[in-house]
């Protein structure tokens, strides 16, 4: 099911970037810091929004060709995702939440990062991002490690198997990893850059997907 279900993963991870956006300003920055951090920080350097970012990198644009497709240069472009972490990072250590040593630590490894990011096919980032938070959230729903659950599903068990196994049920399975999205679709509702309508229809797609994805075996 691990190999089997790349597409259905990737699918879902898919409409992570929908709602989510991507996940490495986090990453770099530390927890708590958001997860569009460096996808913002892009778009707003190169002058457009963020959904046609993502609009672009789901068509295989890289960053670093979006920005010089708008005049921007990649040099610009890292520079402008390096700050935003940094004013994040100066954030936290202002509120005594980091130090300048953890701070120094974190920047130098945004910067590789960011090196990464605006030459990398978004998508490929998010969907292998994707797959790691879905399996991850599963895990702790049934109450395993990802490894022992990536082990199950590699043996050719269903999400929905390995769940009865474990004393749990697929729905709530499915329940624990609508969660998430649900959430991002509310908050995106409640800022007004999407309709009830249009999050209901997202929603559903999520679902169904889900659906697919539990059931499927290897």
């Amino acid at each position: 099911m691990l190999l089997g279900s790349r597409k259905a993963f990737a699918a879902i991870a898919s409409a992570a970037v929908l709602v989510g956006g991507v996940g490495a300003g986090a990453a770099v920055a530390g927890r708590g810091h958001g997860e569009g951090l460096l996808l913002r920080a892009a778009a707003q350097y190169i002058g457009v929004s963020k959904a046609d970012v993502v609009k672009d990198a789901r068509a295989g644009k890289t960053l670093a060709q979006i920005a010089t497709a708008h005049g921007k240069t990649v040099d610009g472009l890292k520079a402008a995702m390096l700050a935003a972490v940094q004013a994040k990072l100066d954030t936290a250590v202002g509120a005594g939440k980091a130090t300048s040593a953890q701070e120094q630590t974190r920047l130098e490894r945004a910067t590789k990062l960011i090196d990464r990011i605006v030459n990398a096919k978004i998508g490929k980032v998010t969907r292998r991002a994707g797959k790691s938070r879905l399996l991850h959230a599963a895990a702790r729903y049934l109450a395993v490690t990802p490894k022992a659950l990536a082990a199950d599903l590699k043996a050719g068990k269903s999400l929905a198997q390995v769940a009865t196994a474990h004393g749990k049920t697929a729905d709530g399975l499915k329940g624990a990893l609508v969660k998430p999205f649900k959430a991002h679709l509310d908050k995106a509702v409640a800022a007004k850059r999407i309709t009830a309508a249009q999050a209901e229809e997202k929603l559903a797609r999520i679902s169904t997907r889900l659906d697919k994805l539990i059931s499927r075996t290897r």
